[in-house]
């Protein structure tokens, strides 16, 4: 099997799982928002039918409303721009099955766009769920860190680089011919 025909297949891998965990987080930002509702529901007064009441008892006793609300508000902003983030990389990957390699200057242009988005689509989230945090008056999760975007997205940027000098290789051996 030839290289190219190898990356072809590794690519179309990509653009099934990366298909799949877009879909997952768009229903993860469901589940996420409905969660939200219900707390909403749930903080008015109203009832909320759940897997069994003990369980909706003990965390009322163990947890605050507000955060409840500020963690379900930012677990969907955290879904809707993770499955952004897969739908870019699925296009990218659908794109690339069309052209047939990833040597092509439309492509270094595409995988260099979809590096800058890694790393500035998930800063963004961040941003909007201190908002949030801050609106609620709860304290952000010490855990956020956006160093593995940034070092994915830097590794894109710089794989757009191979791409693109490949690209231009291609055309050279083109010309020649």
């Amino acid at each position: 099997m030839k290289s190219l025909e190898k990356i072809q297949k590794t690519f179309k891998v990509f653009k099934t799982l990366s298909k799949v965990a877009m879909i997952m987080s768009f229903v993860w930002a469901g589940i996420a928002m409905a969660g939200a509702l219900c707390a909403v529901t749930w903080k008015n007064g109203g009832t909320v039918v759940g897997p069994g009441m003990e369980t909706w008892q003990f965390f009322s006793q163990t947890a605050d409303l507000n955060q409840m609300l500020a963690v379900m508000i930012s677990d969907t902003v955290f879904a809707l721009t993770d499955g952004i983030l897969f739908l870019c990389a699925f296009l990218y990957f659908k794109a690339e099955q069309v052209e047939g390699t990833p040597f092509t200057l439309n492509g270094a242009g595409r995988i260099k766009r979809l590096g800058i988005q890694i790393i500035v689509i998930p800063l963004v989230a961040v941003i909007i769920s201190s908002v949030i945090y801050g609106c609620f008056d709860v304290k952000n999760p010490e855990n956020w860190g956006n160093g593995a975007y940034v070092v994915l997205g830097i590794a894109m940027i710089l794989a757009s680089q191979i791409f693109r000098y490949g690209a231009e290789l291609e055309k050279n051996r083109m010309e020649r011919n």
